[in-house]
């Protein structure tokens, strides 16, 4: 006969075991979610871009965590920099994933500032935060992203799974994510400001000279290898110093960016375009025949031409360009008679500006022929 405590005693011992086993998986399943942030955090910490800080938190989480369809990173963006730096990514994927946003709009979409918010994902959030993401999600977490005090993003996951995110969920280690991730971001940005500072020209955003000189040097080492066809155009502004004159320095700063802006239109990531000093631009166009770039050339006088500038003082400005084409063709042609073909290069593309001027501008030449 069996005795009554004796069956209490092992209930207790099978409830025991029980709970011992439940506590071990839990303890097993937090040990991986970890050590899962915990590789995310060392690759966002070694990410030597924004690019490459958004890619990994929107692939590795994904891949880590199968219940995660979809994650985007929202940035305080007005001037859309970031976006900018985005665009640079090679991966358009990635690119998609990041969300620039001014700040009321970003204050609207958070419910709290305080800590990450779990629960339903509905049309509304869906849209706003996860736009690329087809498949329909049933739940999120949107963790802020607060850098000294102030709100700069939001970094947002999402599933299909309607439970998989609940209000009732720790958030401990996503607030240590989130905390590490708007450092990384602010970081990578930081990086990637310096670097671009000291390649890009500050009034235009474009490359400077001496980026230019640098690429320039790079592809014709190439070129030497390749025996492809390099071309260059020089794009000078008309009548510039006649603009200042009139309508003052602010004016013509805006032409000059208004007009860096038209020449960046349909460019390829090989191709640079750098501010070469003053009022000339310098276009350099890897692997591209003459033909073709006296093409580009035209394309591109057409589109300044159709510029209309907004002067500070009400008026509306008209602008034009002269553009000398020069092209370093396939056969060793000026290397073979030892000369320098960068010189070379520069030179005819400044012979042909100067016939393109001399003609009447608001035009495109090459050195031996219109």
């Amino acid at each position: 006969m069996t005795l009554v405590g004796d069956k209490e005693s092992r209930e207790r011992q099978r409830t025991d075991s029980r709970s011992r086993r439940e506590l071990e998986s839990q303890l097993r399943r937090n040990e991986r979610i970890w050590a899962g942030f915990r590789e995310i955090e060392i690759q966002m910490i070694g990410a030597q871009s924004l690019g490459e800080v958004v890619e990994v938190l929107v692939t590795r989480i994904p891949a880590l965590f199968p219940a995660v369809d979809c994650v985007s990173l929202v940035c305080v963006d007005p001037d859309f920099e970031l976006a900018r730096l985005m665009s640079t990514h090679p991966q358009s994927g990635v690119s998609r994933l990041f969300i620039p946003a001014d700040r009321a709009w970003l204050e609207e979409v958070i419910p709290t500032r305080a800590k990450p918010w779990l629960g339903p994902c509905d049309n509304h959030i869906q849209t706003r935060l996860f736009p690329a993401c087809a498949a329909r999600l049933g739940s999120c977490v949107i963790a802020p992203l607060v850098l000294q005090g102030e709100l700069i993003g939001s970094f947002n996951q999402g599933s299909r799974d309607a439970g998989h995110f609940s209000a009732d969920a720790a958030t401990d280690l996503l607030e240590h994510l989130a905390a590490v991730t708007a450092m990384c971001v602010d970081s990578a940005a930081n990086r990637e400001r310096l670097k671009r500072d000291g390649l890009t020209d500050a009034l235009t955003g474009v490359a400077n000279r001496r980026l230019f000189e640098r690429r320039l040097r790079e592809e014709l080492s190439l070129r030497e290898r390749r025996k492809n066809s390099l071309s260059l155009l020089l794009v000078d502004l008309d009548h510039f110093k006649e603009l200042n004159d009139r309508h003052g320095h602010q004016a013509g700063d805006r032409a000059l960016q208004q007009v860096a802006l038209t020449l960046t239109q349909g460019l390829r990531v090989s191709d640079v375009l750098a501010r070469y000093g003053g009022e000339e631009f310098a276009l350099l166009l890897p692997d591209t025949k003459p033909g073709k770039a006296l093409e580009i050339a035209e394309r591109l006088r057409a589109h300044v031409a159709e510029l209309i500038i907004d002067d500070p003082a009400g008026s509306a400005l008209k602008v034009s360009v002269s553009i000398g084409v020069a092209c370093l063709e396939q056969s060793p042609g000026v290397e073979s008679r030892g000369g320098d073909p960068g010189f070379w290069l520069m030179r005819q593309a400044d012979v042909a500006l100067y016939r393109a001027k001399s003609s009447g501008r608001n035009r495109v030449m090459t050195a031996d022929r219109s």
